[in-house]
């Protein structure tokens, strides 16, 4: 029984000391954050005092900031905000009509395409089977194809 109690105590002593490192790590965070204020207030300053805009800032650091963005990139423990550039960066090339970097690699190492059919339905005269296609070769139209030929199947359109 007095065991239990010494268990419990030691348990809340351990606790404890978690909860005064926690402290000391959110006073840290706190700080941190006392800091950030304080810097965006003194580049306003700044700024005013030598008649600048904000902006005119930016290049003389954006070199470092866009090596420490493209670390990030991979990083899978990466900030909300590095995250959402990301996908803002793929959605702007996906509407310039770029492909990003990977979709192309990924392309290029894609099997042989399948032979061009329009899209439509196909008869095989020999079965009375009908087939419709509408982006991709269903697997018995590719078949078709192999046993008959291209030139052939493609006359086969309905």
């Amino acid at each position: 029984m007095f065991q239990d109690y010494d268990q419990i105590e030691q348990q809340i002593a351990e606790h404890q000391a978690k909860i005064e490192e926690l402290q000391e790590q959110m006073a840290k965070a706190e700080r941190k954050k006392q800091g950030v204020i304080a810097f965006d207030k003194a580049l306003v300053n700044l700024a005013a005092e030598y008649e600048m805009e904000e902006e005119e800032f930016f290049p003389a650091r954006g070199e470092m900031i866009v090596d420490w963005l493209v670390g990030q990139l991979n990083n899978n423990d990466a900030p909300d905000y590095v995250r959402s550039l990301k996908a803002r960066v793929a959605r702007h090339l996906k509407r310039e009509g770029e492909a990003p970097r990977r979709a192309t690699r990924k392309a290029a190492s894609s099997k042989p395409a399948e032979p061009k059919l329009e899209t439509g339905h196909y008869r095989n005269p020999y079965t009375n089977a009908t087939i419709e296609k509408k982006k991709r070769n269903p697997k018995q139209l590719n078949q078709w194809v192999a046993e008959h030929g291209l030139e052939t199947v493609q006359s086969w359109k309905i």
